[in-house]
């Protein structure tokens, strides 16, 4: 036996051999064996910090956490706690039974991991996996506008995965990538980043924040609980020198039924917040023109439980395939940083060249007041084979875009009180087209709150004529298509029906 192990280790240098005759790999640094307890007593920040330093030294991948909750109690400095090194992974014992929590009796807590770009330019080529963050939310104390106690803040570098862990209770962000406000183009951006099977618990302002990328994936994530001041996931052009490109948000479930927005919202505490947000807010393009470095995003096969998704500004984007369930009507009147339509398409600044935009496939059952989809001075977009059911505003409102609107189903919609359309249209909408649509209300008819299936309510100067043709209005009150008075015949409207009953 003596001699087969000694036979291994002249074959193969990188393994070491222990008192008890134990072959251990040269591709794990065990943060126990560099001082860690994990017993949630006593402090193992240092133990962490010299456990990544060590495997960085001696080109060591990875760093491994056995089950164990390892409480973080040194203070750090402003921008975190425990550095993150270049080329250094995370392993936990699986986030069931491996805990990072920082301790309480804080104000305004740093961020538990970091990456001090100062010194560390670049950090590429990790995996973070199988831990619980836990930045003890309910034990810290802080000021009003604070949001900057994050798990992980990656600022640039490329090749980031980040699965099987879970986030919960911070004051910030569970993940952030890429950086704000930056002295020149791109200076700090990540690429290549991968977040998936994930649980996201109790985060004041984002599950994820993307700020300066380009390239990341959001997927099989689990999104619930109070907070979310922001977005589950936030994908946020802050100024001119940044890019945020072909970030796709996929299979995720967003579900905030168990939990409320932030009390600095202003207004009633709600639990309809943003699933996913995509902005572009401060102080927008330069001379208003959109430059297309915001977008290039697909935001599809989600499920979303009383939220909505917001597009403020970004080009070429795939909203498609999402399931909305806003089944429990809240009034969000003068909660500040909200919007009421299921899917918001809007121009935050009068937006030149903002377009492309794709919405398709999305089930929308929502009772909220807003829109079942908004756009807002977007040209060349589509709307297409989306089914909206229960808004009490309009299904789909147009306001000042373009682009084609085509085979989809918008049912029950408004109320007896506030009787609504299908599809409404306003503004210079040049070109547009609203085609082979079904509008349908089947309350019984004291009950019954659709208007119109097409209901043009302002007056067009668009150089091209919008088309309505081949729409079907089912059961609703005063006909399929209401012309604006002031502009009589300028669409060409033809083969549009009305029915009294589905099946006639």
């Amino acid at each position: 036996m003596i001699l087969s192990i000694l036979m291994y280790t002249f074959l193969f240098p990188c393994v070491e051999r222990t008192a008890s005759m134990q072959l251990i790999t040269n591709t794990i640094v065990n943060v126990k064996e560099h001082g860690a307890k994990g017993d949630n007593i006593n402090d193992d920040t240092q133990a962490i910090i010299n456990s990544i330093k060590y495997a960085k030294a001696n080109g060591i991948p990875t760093v491994y956490f056995p089950a164990g909750t390892y409480s973080i109690r040194q203070l750090g400095i402003s921008t975190g706690i425990i550095p993150l090194l270049n080329g250094v992974s995370l392993k936990g014992a699986g986030a069931a039974s491996c805990h990072i929590k920082l301790s309480g009796n804080r104000y305004n807590p740093n961020s538990i991991f970091y990456q001090a770009w100062w010194d560390e330019p670049s950090v590429n080529n990790i995996i973070i996996q199988g831990i619980d963050f836990d930045g003890n939310l309910s034990e810290q104390k802080f000021a009003t506008s604070y949001q900057y106690c994050h798990a992980l803040s990656i600022n640039n570098g490329k090749n980031i995965e980040i699965k099987n862990c879970k986030f919960q209770s911070f004051r910030g962000d569970g993940c952030l990538f890429g950086d704000t406000f930056l002295a020149s183009p791109n200076l700090r951006i990540t690429s290549n980043v991968s977040v998936h099977d994930n649980v996201f618990y109790n985060i004041y302002r984002e599950g994820a924040m993307f700020c300066c990328v380009n390239g990341a994936s959001f997927y099989n994530n689990y999104i619930h609980g109070d907070g979310y001041f922001v977005g589950g996931v936030d994908i946020e052009r802050h100024s001119i020198n940044e890019t945020v490109l072909n970030v796709s948000v996929y299979n995720n479930t967003f579900d905030f039924r168990d939990g409320y927005g932030p009390v600095e919202r202003g207004g009633p505490i709600v639990k309809y917040r943003r699933a996913v947000t995509m902005g572009f807010f401060y102080a927008g393009y330069k001379d208003k023109i959109a430059d297309e470095l915001a977008g290039g995003h697909h935001i599809y096969n989600n499920k979303i439980y009383q939220g909505q998704i917001d597009c403020w500004g970004h080009t070429n984007v795939f909203i498609t395939n999402n399931t909305f369930n806003n089944l429990l009507y809240e009034n969000i009147v003068a909660v500040n940083w909200l919007s009421a339509p299921a899917i918001n398409i809007s121009d935050p600044g009068s937006t030149n060249g903002l377009r492309q935009v794709t919405v398709s496939g999305n089930i929308i059952n929502s009772v909220m007041q807003g829109n079942g989809i908004f756009f807002n001075n977007y040209s060349d977009v589509i709307a297409q084979g989306n089914c909206i059911t229960g808004t009490r505003s309009d299904g789909i409102n147009i306001y000042w875009s373009a682009g084609v609107f085509e085979n989809n189903i918008i049912k029950n919609i408004g109320t007896p009180s506030n009787k609504v359309s299908g599809i409404v249209i306003n503004g210079t909408c040049s070109g547009l087209i609203v085609s082979n649509n079904t509008i349908i209300d089947f309350n019984a008819v004291s009950k019954r709150s659709i208007n119109y299936a097409i209901a043009i309510q302002s007056k067009n100067n668009g150089a091209m004529r919008p088309k309505i043709e081949y729409n079907m209005g089912v059961n609703v009150s005063n006909g399929v298509v209401s012309e604006f008075s002031g502009q009589l015949g300028f669409a060409e409207i033809k083969g549009n029906k009305t029915k009294n009953r589905l099946n006639e």
